[in-house]
């Protein structure tokens, strides 16, 4: 049994291997082909304008490298007022812009729609709740030498699926990673078609199952069931395995007319309808209300039962009424892909294990602990870092998107996230995750436990760092008002991490938490501490600047290829398979302007060696900085030559030189140009 589970997890691998494979290369034909079939439009649901703006400057860097397909239109919408909609409510939104913006006015045919919801404020991840969990690493590089993110991702695995299908459009989740093959997909349906795959029980406990009825149609939609019931209901196969609602939905051209009605008449919105299901109160969900009436055995009675996205209330009871009426009559196929994997970004827990402990179980996707990192071993896993050879990492540890310098120790399991730290020691099991505030230009050092969760309330005992917040208010002699202002006392909304103009004082000031935690913080520190300007996770969230995300991205891409390349080179390594670590287009300008200013440091024999491997990717690419060609670099290394041969200490005047040999034989690794002729040719060379 064992061998043959074996044997099968090999197989699956090999295929879904290959199948990423071709994804690649199906994405590939679709930048490079007009005429390959592609999504006419890439939809970005947003929480609010900031993350919208976020998501739009990715797409805009991607854009600029040639590195999305231009036929497709990208878009990105953000909940109105950052208020919470729902992803129902998102949806509705998206038709809507599609219907006034882009001139479909109310006809969905003849279009392919992709769009993501991704407007979460990753309450569960709060590292990704600024830049949102879209764009949040995946631990490999793309075979372009990009480092990869859940969007890319979806792009490429997607690329193959517009083929599949006449029109309408496909639905995702923005934290679920599918792997599968999309010619397993059979399109031909009507209403809905739900992508599943079979999964282990225990794992669709923790999400929802659909019901097979036995003609590859959802009989029942079973939301976060225990497994007793799943068995009880006959959803768990022989194998223990259940189909597994993926997130992903395919939706025909005449489902997203019948939603449209819902808040338009003749192809035209009307605002009271469109204010009924539309709101922060009624919330709607595209999961928990428009997907659910489409099950075989729905009932309108059990549809105002289910659990909603926000609370019950008179107004989502009516607008469940409205959607039954519109949507009861689809059926929703199923279509169950096999083999394929299921890749949920949950807690940062989960995260932190998922690239840690398990990506051992991902290297047939080629996803390895350490990417577009300057430090070759690593005992955590490391994403975009640049991290100087004297900090210290402990097992387990994952850090990205830092710069992390002399005297920094890391201990285990613990995270670090979009920070600079200079003999810093973050604790086990905690995470350190900085944002930059839009509105006064200050920092915030977010610290909280790698198992907290925001969402608990301190009533639920919930936990911070290595106690709880009980132990956070009795520590620092605190009472709820000087947390918490109002509504639920979350981890999510508790104001306690201070601000400061620069990173360094940010850093200190949050750290008191630490010491606050395990009581060892002065009197003197913790009223500082309460007399400072305090933020909330939620707040820092909200008022987050997304704007330096890809400069700061870049630039730590820059430094880190920097750094790979000169200890290359430096190691003996010829300088051309030096410079292919910057990639076939080999150095830009910032990293001309990098290495410019380290060979002011270096050694003689450094900067000589730097240089000439510069001035010839400078020829090669016929590439100029600043106004400066390979020519004036090259001049640069002889000139360091030159200066360094006519040294006064490397110059004796006497009368004691005289020719010893007519003839004398050397052995040079290089040609040197010695007393006007080249090494390798006469009258040096006989």
């Amino acid at each position: 049994m064992m061998k043959n589970m074996q044997k099968y997890r090999r197989l699956k691998n090999l295929f879904l291997r290959q199948s990423y494979l071709d994804a690649w290369e199906d994405y590939m034909r679709s930048i490079r082909k007009t005429s390959y079939t592609q999504w006419d439009y890439v939809v970005l649901t947003a929480s609010n304008e900031a993350q919208a703006e976020a998501f739009e400057c990715q797409i805009r860097y991607r854009q600029e490298r040639g590195v999305l397909p231009k036929n497709t239109k990208f878009l990105v919408i953000s909940d109105p007022d950052g208020k919470r909609i729902g992803s129902g409510g998102a949806t509705l939104q998206v038709l809507r812009v599609l219907s006034e913006q882009e001139g479909f006015g109310g006809n969905f045919h003849g279009k392919r729609v992709l769009v993501i919801h991704s407007g979460g404020d990753s309450k569960r991840v709060p590292q990704y709740s600024v830049c949102g969990k879209l764009f949040s690493p995946v631990p490999r590089e793309l075979p372009d030498g990009r480092p990869s993110t859940l969007f890319d991702e979806f792009l490429i695995g997607m690329a193959g699926v517009p083929s599949r299908f006449k029109d309408g459009m496909l639905v995702l989740s923005g934290d679920v990673l599918l792997l599968f093959n999309p010619l397993q997909i059979d399109a031909q349906f009507s209403g809905a078609a739900a992508i599943s795959m079979k999964s282990p029980v225990e794992v669709g406990k923790d999400h929802g199952v659909f019901l097979n009825d036995g003609t590859d149609h959802v009989q029942k939609f079973l939301h976060k069931q225990t497994v007793e019931t799943l068995q009880n209901m006959g959803a768990v196969n022989s194998q223990g395995n259940v189909d597994l609602d993926t997130g992903a939905v395919l939706c025909s051209a005449e489902m997203l007319e019948a939603l449209f009605s819902l808040i338009a008449e003749n192809g035209q919105i009307q605002e009271d309808r469109y204010s009924q299901f539309v709101n922060e109160r009624s919330r709607i969900s595209f999961y928990g209300d428009f997907l659910y009436p489409l099950a075989k055995e729905s009932t309108l009675e059990q549809f105002y039962l289910e659990q909603p996205e926000g609370s019950f209330c008179d107004e989502l009871k009516e607008c469940r009424t409205k959607i039954w009426e519109a949507l009861h009559e689809f059926p929703m196929k199923l279509i169950c892909l096999s083999p394929a994997e299921f890749i949920h970004f949950g807690t940062t827990g989960e995260l932190l294990s998922l690239l840690t402990k398990e990506i051992s179980d991902y290297e047939f996707l080629d996803w390895k602990p350490l990417v577009s990192a300057n430090r070759e071993e690593c005992p955590g896993a490391v994403h975009n870092a640049l991290i100087d050879d004297s900090v210290k990492i402990e097992e387990n540890c994952y850090i990205e998107s830092s710069m992390l310098t002399e005297g920094t120790v890391v201990h285990k399991g613990a995270v670090v996230s979009m920070v600079t730290l200079e003999n810093i020691e973050v604790p086990e099991n905690s995470v350190f995750h900085a944002v930059r505030l839009r509105e006064n230009n200050e920092y915030v050092l977010r610290i909280y436990g790698v198992c907290d969760n925001p969402k608990k309330t301190l009533e639920e005992n919930g936990t911070f760092l290595n106690g709880t917040m009980k132990q956070l208010l009795e520590n620092a002699k605190a009472g709820v008002q000087d947390i918490w202002e109002n509504g639920e006392h979350t981890l999510w909304t508790a104001k306690i991490y201070p601000s400061a103009l620069k990173k360094r004082d940010a850093q200190k000031a949050s750290m008191v938490l630490l010491r606050i935690m395990d009581g060892t913080a002065t009197e003197e520190e913790i009223l500082n501490w309460k007399n400072q300007r305090r933020y909330s996770l939620q707040e820092s969230f909200m008022l987050g600047d997304t704007t330096r995300f890809i400069e700061w991205s870049t630039e730590l891409q820059n430094q880190i290829m920097v750094e790979k390349f000169l200890k290359h080179l430096f190691a003996g390594e010829h300088y051309i398979p030096a410079l292919k670590i910057f990639g076939e287009s080999e150095l830009n300008e910032r990293q001309f302007d990098i290495l410019m200013e380290k060979v002011e440091h270096m050694t003689f024999s450094e900067k000589i060696r730097v240089l000439y491997a510069v001035s010839r990717s400078m020829k090669y690419q016929s590439a100029v900085f600043h106004e400066i060609a390979y020519d004036k670099v090259e001049k640069m290394c002889f000139d360091a030559i030159q200066k360094a041969v006519c040294l006064e200490e490397n110059c004796h005047e006497g009368d004691s030189y005289h020719i010893q040999r007519d003839k004398v034989r050397v052995t040079l690794p290089v040609r040197v140009n010695w007393g006007g002729g080249w090494t390798d040719t006469p009258p040096i060379l006989q």
